[in-house]
This record gives structure tokens, sequence and C-alpha cells, in this order.
């Protein structure tokens, strides 16, 4: 990725030296040993400094004042935009008017909160290739699993007050599962 980033900046370069006179020829900075190592690019610590240098061609301990194609490399490289940001679920709406939370409603679809505070989901990919699925594996998958207390504590997080009221519904066939007496922070009944 760097090195794609470092010839695209390159490449603008080299495309404005023909419109713009005043451009110092990049030959000499690329002709380098130190510039042609990709490898000095990725750093932990200090990453600015010494890509500043490693693309003007200076040493490490001398600063270039003035501005150069090669510095206009590095400006080029904090402007070219991130391309692999991972996808972020955790989001959490606010209203533009009141800025009151919001429910996330994809969570409400995909997820059924207990009474005693455990969400359970289903498990993914239940109804593809059922064909070339055991028996066994199709009754597991018919089943519900719960989320783990992160993800329970996230969840709860993503949705409003209203979501998490016990609701009651004629039949329901969550009932036995509304109530867990045997963990002691979600029993109702006193013990015995």
């Amino acid at each position: 990725m760097i090195r794609s980033i470092a010839s695209l900046a390159i490449r603008q370069v080299v495309q404005t030296r023909a419109f713009v006179s005043r451009v110092p020829p990049v030959v000499p900075v690329l002709a380098t040993q130190s510039a042609r190592n990709f490898s000095i690019f990725v750093r932990p610590n200090n990453a600015v400094p010494a890509l500043r240098n490693t693309i003007a061609g200076l040493p490490s301990n001398t600063c270039s004042m003035e501005p150069t194609a090669s510095l206009r490399l590095l400006d080029a490289l904090a402007t070219t935009p991130v391309l692999q940001t991972q996808p972020n679920r955790t989001v959490i709406k606010f209203s533009m008017r009141k800025g009151k939370r919001k429910t996330v409603k994809a969570v409400i679809k995909r997820f059924k909160r207990l009474d005693w505070g455990g969400w359970i989901r289903t498990i993914s990919g239940r109804h593809k290739k059922m064909w070339r699925k055991r028996g066994n594996r199709k009754r597991r998958l018919r089943q519900h699993v719960l989320v783990n207390g992160t993800q329970a504590t996230l969840l709860d997080k993503m949705v409003t007050k209203y979501w998490k009221r016990p609701r009651y519904y004629i039949n329901d066939p969550y009932t036995p599962y509304h109530t867990r007496e045997e963990f002691v922070y979600t029993r109702r009944k006193p013990l015995q």
C-alpha cells in the first residue's frame, strides 16, 4: 500500500513538473539508496521525521526548511485517503432536534432481548445450502444462541428504554427463557 501511495505521489510530481518550472528534478532524490528502500517508510515511532528525511534524501539529523518537490511528495502522502478502514457496527445515534438517543434498527431486527437482560440471536447461514448439511447440524441451526456479556452491554447502549421493557405475548415461545433463576444477579424469587 505504501509503495502504491509513493508511486502515485511521484507520478503527480512528475506530471506537474511539465507545468511548473520551479520544481527541481525528482530523479536525483530517487537515485539515492535510502530513498529506494521502501521498508524505511514503515516505522512505528518517529515515522513522520524519518519519512520526511527519506523522501527528501537527507540524513536523519538534518532538516531542510525550503519547500522542495520531495516535501510535496510528503504532502501528497498525507492527503491521500486511507482505504483500509474496517466497518464499524457500534453505531449509537442521536436525534438532531433534541439530542436524544435513538435506537439502531438493525439491532431490533437481528437480536431479541430477554427479560433478565440477555440477548439472543440466530446462527448465521441457517438457511443456506441445507441440502449439504446433516440432520443434527440442521437441528443446531434452528436453535438460538446467547451473545456474550460485552456484546450484550453494547446492544443495551444501542437501544432505548422502550426496547428494554418486558413484553407479554399470548403463546410466547420465549416464555421459559425470560427468567433465569439459577443465576444470582438475575434471580427474581428468593432462595428457600
